[in-house]
């Protein structure tokens, strides 16, 4: 499916055909870790977005096997499908790991947490929303703390995911077996007022 074909903002109720908890992965890579809940959680609805079509075929593959009908795939860039796409507090979920920290500083405009698209993650997340982020990148992990902070309350979370403490995705697992260290938080939508 392609944003072009969406009602803008999207009734998410209509594209999956049922009312349940929205959960959106942005950068999905191969679906490692949305395919999993995917399949584990057949009550939650699922909205991958990664820009790499080599990944996302792949991905359509591995869903198209599973015959999993509570995910939806998007080729897009994930900042503009969020603000242009997503009603206010829609989304129960979001993971976002090992974004692309463009680390020359000449870049960093690229960085996806910029000031915009953290407004765009309170705004659009549940009043019990949850976002979880990971990066290996320092620096990058720095950055994107103020900004967070400024949208949601944030908490860092240093050790290993509870449901998968060998890594979430594909790029986590190599990374701590190449003994990087993984930066990792969680971070939960503000109250109004």
């Amino acid at each position: 499916m392609v944003p072009g074909m969406l009602a803008l903002p999207a009734d998410w109720e209509s594209v999956f055909g049922r009312t349940a908890p929205l959960i959106v992965e942005i950068g999905s890579g191969s679906g490692r870790y949305l395919i999993g809940q995917a399949e584990r959680h057949p009550e939650r609805d699922f909205i991958a977005i990664e820009q790499a079509g080599e990944y996302l075929n792949l991905m359509a593959k591995r869903v198209m096997k599973r015959a999993l009908t509570n995910i939806r795939l998007f080729k897009t860039d994930g900042a503009d499908l969020i603000e242009s796409c997503f009603p206010d507090a829609c989304v129960h979920e979001y993971h976002i790991y090992h974004p692309d920290p463009w680390p020359k500083k000449r870049h960093h405009k690229r960085r996806l947490f910029s000031p915009d698209f953290c407004a765009q993650l309170r705004r659009t997340l549940a009043p019990d929303g949850v976002l979880f982020f990971a990066t290996d990148h320092t620096d990058y992990f720095e950055d994107v703390q103020p900004r967070l902070r400024e949208e949601l309350n944030i908490t860092p979370h240093p050790e290993p995911w509870e449901d998968a403490p060998e890594g979430r995705t594909n790029y986590e697992i190599k990374y701590l077996k190449q003994g990087r260290p993984i930066h990792r938080l969680i971070g939960r939508r503000k109250t109004d007022g």
